[in-house]
């Protein structure tokens, strides 16, 4: 039996050494043929989750497909590259709508805002380090991964933060200690598991066969054709879908803002303050930026007290302050707006709404209003 045991252990590790060597010698681009639609998302010992770097997949969103890539510093950009850091070097940092999800890199909002600045500067480099749920408690610990663990020249930073936030911090995240290693209750976060578990996600062909067929579901999942009619959605419906949302509840129910939105808002406002002084250690310029949501035109709800509340913190602590929310103020069909600039039966801006929204932010901020001018 054990002799058995040491055949089978052996045979795996040989079949292991052949997997990787095998994937290390394959160009880039098969690779990324050969990857599961999820291996381009990859855990982080310090900030919960991350982008692969030199990844390539194609993105379904809505009724829409992109092909998105990152860069050597798990970033998302125009193509797989390696950077080259210059003079200056700004970072946007934030969750989804600032990853971009669905949309490929020159057309977010970042993208178009790098696409403006490459145009009348060659000392100044764009980089977008947004994923998907992220919020205040993992930005401030990636900031301080990238800029002091990573020692990457950061030069400028913009923090952009909308209405989900908030729920993260107080529901998906637990703490951050004194080495900026957030806490949660997704995986056992021991350093040297993390990175064996991305060792195999990243550099093994047997873990993407695995994860392609098992659940059984996913052999069937790329054969469905079938596309939600996005174009005959009425308000109603958008709305049942947005106001369902467990991290927009604090928006339309004052009952859920007094169970959790203001908690919520307490624990990321203290890490806005947190990632203001870290920011400051590197002389490093910050501004911060809210997006308004759908939620808030399409139920003709207000959102001047979050607009409010986030000024005066950003005036509090000497924060340069940015509340995104010009794309409708012009417009009385609300949903008309919303149909054009977002995703039907989603909050995330498309295409287009997300060169509205570079428009805005370059038009509003000061730094880069001296920088294209």
């Amino acid at each position: 039996m054990i002799k058995l045991l040491n055949k089978i252990i052996v045979f795996f590790v040989i079949f292991i050494f052949f997997d990787i060597l095998l994937m290390f010698l394959l160009p880039i681009d098969i690779k990324n043929k050969i990857y599961d639609r999820k291996s381009h998302k990859i855990k982080s010992y310090y900030y919960h989750h991350d982008l692969r770097p030199n990844a390539r997949w194609i993105e379904n969103w809505g009724y829409q497909n992109a092909e998105i890539f990152t860069n050597n510093l798990g970033f998302k950009d125009i193509k797989i590259q390696n950077i080259d850091f210059k003079k200056h070097n700004i970072l946007f940092i934030g969750d989804s709508f600032t990853e971009g999800v669905g949309v490929e890199y020159q057309n977010t909002f970042v993208g178009k805002i790098d696409e403006k600045i490459s145009l009348v500067s060659n000392d100044h480099k764009v980089l977008n380090a947004g994923v998907v749920s992220y919020s205040p408690i993992v930005i401030l610990s990636k900031l301080n991964y990238l800029i002091n663990i990573k020692n990457y020249p950061i030069t400028k930073v913009f923090v952009v933060l909308c209405n989900g936030d908030i729920h993260d911090d107080l529901y998906r995240y637990n703490e951050i200690n004194e080495n900026y290693i957030v806490s949660h209750n997704d995986f056992l976060n021991i350093k040297i598991l993390v990175d064996i578990n991305n060792f195999i996600k990243s550099n093994t062909i047997t873990y993407q066969f695995i994860k392609r067929i098992t659940p059984i579901s996913n052999l069937f999942e790329d054969l469905k054709t079938d596309m939600p009619d996005f174009d005959s959605y009425n308000l109603s419906q958008v709305l049942s879908i947005l106001n369902n949302k467990k991290d927009q509840k604090h928006i339309i129910d004052k009952n859920e803002f007094d169970k959790w939105g203001k908690l919520g808002l307490e624990k990321s406002k203290n890490y806005i303050k947190q990632i203001k002084n870290l920011l400051r250690e590197k002389n490093i310029d910050f501004t911060l930026v809210y997006l308004e949501e759908p939620i808030f035109m399409l139920n003709n709800i207000k959102s001047d007290f979050y607009k409010n509340f986030w000024k005066n913190i950003a005036l509090e602590n000497n924060i340069n302050f940015i509340f995104v929310e010009d794309f409708h103020k012009n417009e009385n069909d609300k949903f008309k707006i919303y149909r054009e600039l977002f995703f039907i039966g989603d909050n995330h801006f498309n295409d287009m709404g997300n060169g509205i929204v570079a428009e805005e932010i370059m038009r509003k901020s000061k730094y880069l209003q001296k920088l294209i001018n």
